[in-house]
């Protein structure tokens, strides 16, 4: 459950309704499901979902926020301490220009855990901030690698670079969080070409879905959310991010690649020591994966059998002194007929789109 929807909530009130709401649903009435994950606010870094960012020069809202999550979290806990309180779910640009404001999201990271900029932050309060997972938004206006223009934005490409202040925040004891702190994607998507015209070509938002998830992985995101699942109406809307393409009805809608890609990730990448591989299964199942290798001309030769961990992640470095970037290589499930997208072993530039198309 995901709270915030703007303005600028007295923290105590919010605190009392975080109470009542954490025991309607608590799982000890049948007649109301179980809620464990709680998530305090949405992209509280912009206006309109909190105001005001600013007085004067001055950025406000990370401290107002801080009191807003340590008093949600404190009484989500308290009901039963193995509920999941999720902070942040940051917007990832700074923006300027007309009603909206926002401050960038390691600046507001840095003002909520109260620490210092710098290679080597240091606190700057005293007072510690309750949650136990991050969360952010990481939109990119180009590939999966990535950067964002302004040094405190956070695009796919400088997930690193958040999750190292979060591991510097639990480091000075900046976080009161009992069993370690999770790092959540819980908004991204690219809009596709497919139904918004400067959307990102199909075939090409597919393998950044993938090198994205890879991405992520490496960073520690553990939890990856698609914005959309299906497209809404163009033009009179900006989002055309669905995974299915939109039919008059849901039940019309059709899969895209990049759905498909979603499910189970795969990218294979070649270099100078081999070609590394790495994947998700889908539903994150153990498994034993085939690697396959097509070059030009050829068919599908199986080229390793990997394991994967008990998360469903296969990863591995093959020597396939052979291959070329104009070949393709697949992971297949064994024993079954379910199997990731073909990924090209021919490097794409990064190449700038909006993620919103329009």
């Amino acid at each position: 459950m995901a709270l915030g929807v703007g303005g600028r909530p007295d923290p105590d009130a919010l605190a009392a309704f975080m109470r009542a709401a954490a025991r309607r649903y608590s799982g000890g009435d049948p007649a109301h499901p179980r809620i464990r994950y709680w998530q305090i606010w949405n992209e509280p870094n912009i206006t309109p979902y909190l105001s005001p960012q600013f007085r004067g020069k001055r950025p406000v809202a990370a401290a107002y926020y801080r009191a807003m999550l340590n008093g949600a979290a404190r009484a989500i806990h308290e009901v039963r301490a193995d509920n999941v309180v999720v902070a942040g779910a940051l917007s990832p640009f700074t923006a300027d220009y007309g009603s909206v404001e926002s401050v960038g999201p390691l600046r507001f990271m840095r003002d909520l855990l109260c620490l210092s900029s710098g290679p080597k932050p240091r606190p700057t309060c005293s007072t510690r901030v309750e949650f136990d997972v991050w969360a952010h938004h990481p939109y990119t206006s180009g590939g999966p690698t990535h950067h964002a223009a302004h040094a405190d934005d956070v695009s796919l490409g400088d997930l690193g670079e958040m999750r190292a202040l979060l591991d510097a925040a639990r480091r000075a004891g900046r976080i009161r969080a009992p069993r370690g702190i999770g790092f959540w994607v819980t908004e991204f998507s690219w809009d596709s070409k497919s139904a918004d015209p400067r959307g990102v070509p199909e075939v090409l938002r597919a393998r950044w879905v993938s090198e994205a998830l890879h991405e992520m992985w490496k960073a520690g995101v553990t939890v990856a959310t698609w914005f959309k699942l299906r497209d809404e109406p163009f033009p009179s809307t900006p989002y055309q991010s669905g995974l299915y393409a939109r039919g008059a009805t849901p039940a019309q809608d059709r899969p895209r690649p990049s759905l498909a890609a979603f499910r189970f990730p795969f990218v294979a990448y070649l270099g100078s020591k081999g070609v590394l591989v790495w994947g998700r299964t889908p539903g994150g199942k153990q498994a034993r994966i085939v690697i396959e290798q097509k070059s030009i001309g050829g068919g599908w030769r199986r080229v390793a059998l990997l394991r994967t961990d008990r998360y469903g992640i296969v990863q591995g470095r093959l020597a396939l002194p052979r291959s070329t970037k104009r070949d393709v290589i697949r992971a297949r499930v064994a024993g079954g007929n379910i199997a990731a997208l073909p990924f090209s072993l021919q490097p794409q530039p990064d190449r700038v789109y909006n993620p919103f198309g329009t």
